[in-house]
């Protein structure tokens, strides 16, 4: 077993040692309060395991890279929310069961991501880490419905050039696939930017369609109307509706083909057309470190003990407000608070 601080070492026993020599002499100097500092030492000793981060290293595995880089690009607006996906699920479900399906064609390669709603970021670079990829897919959500400012669907434009062009000159013996995954919808009112600057950097991959002509409706996501379907302006449930005409725009200035899904096992083999995989040269080869965490088993008494001290802060108040009434009532008399008892 060994140590993986989750802080620089330097700050966390600065952060760390005031509060566990404050805890101690408080414990010895305030006896009548000993089970409260008791618990509140206990509490910054479990806190310190925490950032320690305990953990039992794993065999190392020797893996081989597959020749591919795969960048997805996400459509993460609140219109993938429409529900007429396969049987009236939300388009975002159908993007995480395709980049899932992409990920079990492309094995072994290292994978990108790029998000966009508002505004367009690189939500991670690229790795051979197939369990931060199934993390995100794990989690990805929809961007805040209240605090939507309209999308287009060239928001990613300059991030995806970025990386794709960075990958080819890093790794020129890798093929680049781009998977765009979308409705194709613009709500900002603004025309289109062009991706064919993209192509000459593109291997493989395809545009991906999620939605259907007759739309779907749309639960907001966040704030106070958080699981209600939203109205557009004249009252009504508000209706998402694909536009494949604009994505089949973006396909052919990628070079790649367009696929509408409706389905999740839906064939995706045209994506791969021409693409060969194959392991890199053992020298590109490279072993992967591995933990096994233990830090948990101190989070969870730590999380009791914090809603003890929480439950006790609560208890304490009224009785501290009341006290304090008391007092400034006997001030205002001119008598002490024990006087007329």
């Amino acid at each position: 077993m060994r140590a993986q601080w989750l802080l620089p070492v330097g700050l966390g026993i600065i952060l760390l040692l005031p509060l566990l020599i404050a805890c101690a002499v408080l414990l010895v100097r305030r006896p009548r309060q000993r089970w409260a500092w008791l618990r509140r030492l206990l509490m910054v000793l479990l806190l310190a395991v925490v950032v320690v981060r305990p953990v039992t290293p794993l065999e190392g595995e020797q893996t081989h890279r597959m020749n591919a880089n795969v960048f997805f690009v996400v459509d993460q607006t609140g219109s993938m929310n429409a529900e007429d996906y396969a049987d009236g699920q939300p388009r975002l479900d159908g993007v995480k069961a395709d980049m899932r399906q992409v990920m079990g064609m492309t094995k072994g390669a290292r994978y990108s991501i790029i998000g966009f709603d508002s505004t367009a970021t690189r939500q991670l670079p690229l790795t051979t880490d197939q369990g931060a990829v199934e993390a995100w897919i794990d989690t990805v959500e929809t961007e805040s419905t209240a605090y939507s400012k309209g999308s287009n669907v060239d928001r990613p434009l300059d991030a995806l050039l970025t990386g794709i062009s960075q990958a080819k000159k890093d790794d020129p013996e890798s093929s680049v696939l781009v998977y765009f995954l979308s409705d194709g919808e613009n709500t900002d009112g603004e025309d289109s930017g062009t991706f064919s600057a993209s192509a000459q950097f593109i291997d493989g991959g395809a545009v991906l369609g999620y939605g259907t002509t007759d739309g779907g409706r749309m639960k907001a996501h966040g704030g106070p109307d958080d699981g209600q379907y939203i109205k557009d302006p004249s009252g009504a449930e508000g209706v998402s509706v694909i536009d494949e005409k604009q994505l089949q725009t973006i396909a052919d200035g990628m070079g790649v083909p367009y696929l509408h899904r409706t389905e999740p096992d839906e064939d995706m083999s045209a994506s791969m057309e021409g693409i060969t995989l194959r392991p890199l040269p053992i020298t590109s080869t490279t072993r992967v470190p591995t933990f096994e965490d233990w830090y948990w088993i101190a989070a969870i008494p730590l999380a009791g003990l914090m809603l003890w001290e929480l439950g006790a802060m609560t208890y304490r108040l009224p009785r501290r407000v009341e006290r304090e009434e008391i007092r400034r009532s006997a001030v205002a008399a001119g008598t002490s608070p024990g006087e007329n008892r």
